[in-house]
């Protein structure tokens, strides 16, 4: 089976969630599987993907087109449609390519002509009538607790130094950065701690898994979710987390301890914080995220699903 990936990057290489789902599919099932990415999210980056996917599929014979993003499956789904390729194409929709009204319609198109259909959340079955399956992405959960105290000596921090990590990059206005500064500079006047504020932004695997675990809390307060992999990533990395309930946080850190989801207020986040900060807290049962997210068991799932859509 030959299946080829398809989702955005301006890095010319898969996002983190993306490679190991796919290096899990290869490790476990008979695949050959290679990426193509979408660099630009603009117009021009659209256009040439639309006119280079049809002779990528069929010089390579893809069977399957895997598609990570309703904007991106549009494309993909266009490209099918004005160059009569047989492929069968697979979407998994994220969360916001759905919540987004401006992005809607265009997923949905894509959604109709998709052999099958893939949501990471089940809070995004109202969207789609029939011909889905829920399967969040996976990750590793393959990873040593050992970096926590030589990343924070490497990185100076000291025992009060309280390191707040925010679930992506200031720039994404979807996961409201606007409200964590507010959470983070009235927890600043609250205590006597040194705090330190990181967006996730430009770190590789190993870095982010390092600086996971050197850091203190991870906070989310996105407008709009699907299935977040950094929660899933933060809980696997012993990471304690403060977020408001959205998308799939909930499910997610069910069964799991020092997992906060509260109400997106100031206040709120500023009491579970102190906590935090107050008795120095881990996260210690991880097994219900392990068992759920592990990619192996994802990867099976995926498999059938590729096999059912040539069926």
């Amino acid at each position: 089976m030959k299946v080829l990936y398809v989702s955005r990057s301006h890095l010319g290489k898969p996002n983190p969630f993306v490679v190991e789902q796919a290096d899990s599919i290869i490790r476990n099932h008979q695949v050959q599987l290679n990426h193509y990415f979408i660099e630009n999210g603009i117009f021009k980056g659209y256009i040439k993907a639309l006119f280079q996917l049809p002779n990528i599929i069929k010089s390579s014979n893809i069977d399957i087109v895997h598609v990570h993003n309703g904007l991106s499956a549009f494309v993909v789904i266009l490209s099918k449609i004005l160059f009569f390729l047989p492929t069968k194409v697979v979407i998994t929709f994220h969360g916001s390519d759905l919540n987004d009204k401006s992005k809607r319609k265009y997923s949905l198109f894509a959604s109709r002509f998709a052999s099958h259909n893939i949501l990471v959340s089940e809070k995004m079955i109202k969207f789609l009538k029939s011909g889905y399956s829920v399967v969040p992405c996976g990750i590793d959960t393959d990873i040593l607790l050992e970096y926590r105290d030589i990343t924070r000596m490497q990185k100076s921090w000291n025992d009060n130094d309280f390191i707040i990590l925010f679930s992506s990059n200031f720039e994404r206005k979807e996961k409201d950065p606007q409200f964590a500064f507010e959470v983070v500079e009235a927890f600043s006047r609250t205590t006597d701690k040194n705090v330190v504020f990181i967006e996730l932004k430009g770190y590789n695997r190993e870095e982010l898994t390092q600086i996971m675990q050197a850091a203190d809390v991870l906070i989310l307060c996105s407008t709009t979710e699907g299935s977040p992999q950094v929660i899933k990533e933060s809980i696997i990395n012993s990471l304690p987390v403060v977020s408001n309930d959205v998308g799939d946080v909930a499910d997610i850190c069910s069964g799991v301890d020092n997992c906060f989801i509260v109400k997106k207020d100031v206040t709120e986040f500023v009491n579970r914080l102190a906590f935090i900060a107050n008795h120095n807290v881990r996260v210690r049962r991880r097994y219900p995220v392990i068992k759920k997210y592990n990619n192996t068991i994802i990867s099976q799932k995926l498999f059938h699903i590729y096999n059912e859509a040539l069926k």
